[in-house]
């Protein structure tokens, strides 16, 4: 969507309206548009509260990790990936306590997923 100020105040007044959480959000401006991804606890009814604003829509499917919060961990698992060819389009995460979630879309999803999980 375009840059403009109050957008990602619009979108995240939309969600709570609908009783909406957000478990992950990151928010960039990339030129003139702004890029909100986020992942919520119900995919359909956040699509359908966006779209009811007049915002477009994208959907990805990603990989979100909820892992172990100790130092080298993020290493370990981009390690990993790239071992197996696996190309991250972006990536992005939170901790707290200790615990992390990571949430990722790359290049085959599925097989991130296998790997990890081996």
């Amino acid at each position: 969507m375009s840059n403009r100020m109050g957008v990602l105040a619009q979108v995240t007044k939309s969600l709570a309206d609908k009783g909406l959480n957000l478990e992950a959000v990151i928010a960039t401006v990339e030129g003139a548009d702004a890029v909100i991804r986020m992942v919520t606890g119900d995919h359909q009814r956040t699509v359908d509260a966006l779209r009811e604003q007049r915002l477009e829509v994208q959907e990805a499917r990603v990989v979100a990790a909820e892992v172990e919060h100790r130092p080298g961990l993020l290493r370990e698992i981009t390690e990993k990936l790239a071992r197996q060819h696996i190309d991250l389009s972006y990536l992005y995460g939170t901790a707290a306590g200790d615990r992390c979630l990571i949430i990722f879309s790359s290049t085959n999803n599925d097989w991130a997923v296998k790997v990890l999980n081996d």
